[in-house]
């Protein structure tokens, strides 16, 4: 079980990066919207600076949607942490591991459900023949 000083500094660590998040995505949503295509594509794009422009606009919209989904898992630690139920497994009601939960604040389950979950999502998103 978690002490008061360890739901303190947890607390701290989830605050820290939730506001690291926030800053890098407004960052993010300004550099997106001064790199609209014509402007990274030039006047008249050829397949080369078209194909650029595709990319940089794709992989601003992946970092967007990564930090985003891990935004709110960070408020959703917080939470947990108002609740009285953070560092416990969400699958098994065990506590987490407190060197996982300083790896991963915001882990909501202990590492053998974690890695399950992550089972089933790679098994669910391989190719069927």
């Amino acid at each position: 079980m978690l002490s008061v000083h360890d739901l303190a500094h947890f607390r701290g660590k989830l605050l820290e990066r939730e506001a690291q998040l926030r800053r890098e995505l407004h960052e993010m949503q300004e550099r997106s919207a001064a790199e609209r295509f014509a402007e990274v594509a030039g006047e008249v794009p050829d397949s080369e600076d078209a194909a650029l422009a595709e990319l940089v606009a794709d992989t601003n919209q992946a970092e967007i949607g990564r930090d985003t989904a891990e935004l709110r898992e960070v408020e959703h630690a917080l939470g947990r942490l108002e609740a009285g139920s953070y560092g416990i497994c969400q699958k098994c009601g065990e506590p987490i591991e407190r060197g996982r939960l300083e790896v991963v604040p915001a882990a909501k389950y202990d590492l053998r459900h974690q890695e399950e979950a992550e089972h089933r999502l790679r098994t669910r998103a391989a190719p069927k023949l």
